[in-house]
């Protein structure tokens, strides 16, 4: 069966389309919309996983109020050392980066983690992941819990396998081509990891042009205004009738409803603060506001050198009340509940002209009164963002206002009545519709999958098993598996891998035995590839010297990394301790390969 599953930066949603009639799936039923899946994550100390509301629910219970106590830690040194082929003359470089963790500072007295919004972590091009405890997940394995869960609660819904899927993208991930690229393919590689093995791609505005297609009996112009919590994507596309939709002009903006949420955060930080004078007349540090901007940064000024000034200017400054009160946010990890009451004020600004934000903890005392053009005034240059988006979007397709026949409203921070009033003031009131807000991406997904509309995508073979066979001389077991943190590294011994690159991750590999790490066996793993491949050898050394057929590769500050590849065709490497080695291996290595 064929999913379509709108992966959002503040909700998921996933549905199957027959032909006839559109199916939902429920995902959440503690959510107001039981087929909208928040994506929030929890992770506990145990490595338990909550997805949706109910990860809000166990942070709630277990963090809010809970002091932030930070501890320097020193681990054990983890060398993971990776290695490619050497053949001459096939392939370019790549950039492979590693970490080496000597030691970390944390939270002791966390119960877990809450993550929100990991979509928009997609746009930088340096992060990988995070340490939560004592593992490490890169990024892809973090989208892929909800993906799979989507998956999971599919299949049980339709009684069927669901290994086929139609995922959304939003039309523009970064301004910078390379990092969209990247984005795109941490992506798929997330579906994988979820069990999905036929995977696709859809802009998220086509998509739902896709769905409003299936209602319009006469051919028009659509202009599709899709703004969700991360980004907004415009398309015009020409629907209806019996053609397919056919897309004139696209294009991204790098805003979302989180940056409203952020708008308002910032009007409050007077009460923090951020108006205050310090040490005599200086202003408050701009750091410490930057750091206020989110609640998931807010944590960091309770560390040991940030809050230390933070006391100091309880007594120092011209604004002692609200040094406690920021004290307060910072300490006691109420961020999330301040965010969800800036979140509930956003929305009742729908309907009313006026709501009150209401939030009482320990130091911290607001009862805000703001009326809906305060708003609109903090949100001026999202406004205008968007304005001058429109009307791009309009030069790129080379028409004007009166040529778009439909105005389609959809995501949650459509709604917002300052956006839907200057739809309405460029396009004309009756041409502006809202379609549902949450999940009219998933059901356009749904349908695109159904027709066969997307293809999947030119890097997909990269990630395709390129081993014909693996077979060790020693008569042990040795099997292909995908390559991730935290899979069980040999077939005979539960180790398993706590750091990976996130350059390795999802990729095809073969887990040895680990009783063979000891082989002298100049040819101890035979394989075979069906196409060309860079292969990596993945492995702890303490050897003074390596093995002959080893040495042939590029060592950098204690990693062995090689930027060639195999041909397609049959091969042997040796064993750890083969012809030339010298010193202590006490660990078997693991085989990886990218096809090339």
């Amino acid at each position: 069966m064929r999913l379509g599953i709108d992966f959002g930066t503040t909700n998921s949603s996933v549905a199957h389309y027959d032909g006839k009639v559109l199916r939902p799936v429920q995902l959440d039923p503690g959510s107001e919309n039981p087929t909208v899946l928040p994506s929030l994550i929890w992770i506990d100390r145990e490595y338990n996983v909550q997805l949706g509301s109910s990860a809000a629910v166990e942070y709630l219970d277990k963090e809010t109020g809970r002091r932030t106590v930070w501890t320097r830690r020193d681990l054990e040194p983890i060398e993971i050392i990776v290695a490619g082929a050497v053949v001459k003359g096939l392939g370019d470089s790549e950039p492979i980066h590693y970490w080496h963790d000597v030691h970390v500072v944390t939270d002791v007295n966390a119960n877990g983690r809450l993550l929100q919004s990991v979509k928009t972590a997609l746009r930088d091009p340096r992060y990988e992941g995070t340490r939560i405890f004592d593992h490490t997940y890169t990024i892809d394995e973090l989208i892929a819990l909800p993906l799979s869960e989507m998956r999971s609660q599919a299949e049980l819904h339709f009684e069927e396998s669901c290994d086929s899927v139609v995922l959304g993208r939003p039309v523009k991930f970064s301004d910078d081509d390379a990092i969209a690229t990247r984005a795109e393919e941490i992506l798929y590689r997330a579906a994988r990891l979820a069990g999905f093995r036929e995977i696709a791609f859809e802009m998220e505005p086509v998509a739902a042009a896709h769905l409003y297609h299936k209602q319009a009996a006469r051919r028009q112009i659509a202009l599709v205004f899709d703004f969700g919590g991360g980004t907004l994507d415009l398309t015009i596309v020409e629907v209806g009738g019996n053609p397919p939709p056919r897309v004139i002009a696209t294009r991204g903006v790098l805003i979302g409803g989180d940056d409203l949420d952020q708008r308002i955060m910032r009007s409050l930080l007077p009460h923090f603060g951020s108006k205050a004078k310090v040490d005599g007349g200086a202003d408050f540090p701009q750091e410490f506001l930057d750091q206020l901007r989110t609640w998931q940064t807010m944590p960091e000024l309770s560390r040991p050198e940030p809050l230390s000034k933070i006391h100091h200017y309880q007594n120092s400054s011209d604004s002692p009340a609200e040094m406690r009160a920021l004290e307060t946010l910072v300490t006691q990890n109420v961020g999330f509940k301040l965010f969800q009451e800036i979140e509930r004020t956003k929305k009742a600004l729908t309907p009313d002209l006026m709501a009150r934000l209401r939030f009482q903890y320990d130091a911290i005392h607001l009862n805000e009164r703001i009326a809906r053009r305060d708003f609109e005034e903090m949100i001026a240059p999202e406004i205008a963002a968007v304005s001058h988006s429109i009307r791009a979007i309009l030069k790129d397709a080379r028409m004007n206002p009166d040529q778009v026949d439909v105005v389609l409203r959809t995501g949650g921070t459509s709604l917002v009545p300052a956006y839907a009033r200057l739809l309405q003031d460029t396009f004309g009131h009756d041409k502006v519709r809202e379609m549902a807000p949450l999940t009219s991406v998933g059901g356009g997904m749904a349908i695109v999958a159904h027709e066969g509309a997307a293809q999947a995508p030119a890097y997909a073979y990269r990630f395709e098993n390129p081993f014909v066979y693996a077979r060790a001389t020693s008569g042990r077991y040795y099997e292909a598996a995908i390559l991730r943190a935290r899979m069980q590294f040999y077939t005979d011994r539960d180790y398993q891998i706590i750091n990976l690159p996130l350059s390795l991750s999802g990729l095809y590999a073969i887990r040895p035995a680990d009783l063979d790490y000891d082989s002298e066996e100049d040819r101890l793993l035979r394989f075979k590839l069906s196409r060309p491949s860079r292969v990596y050898i993945i492995y702890q050394a303490k050897a003074e010297e390596l093995p002959l057929w080893l040495r042939g590769f590029q060592q950098e500050k204690g990693l062995q990394v090689d930027i060639q590849t195999f041909p397609a065709g049959a091969f042997a490497v040796g064993g750890a301790r083969s012809k030339g080695y010298r010193g202590n291996v006490i660990q078997n290595y693991i085989l990886a390969a990218r096809p090339h």
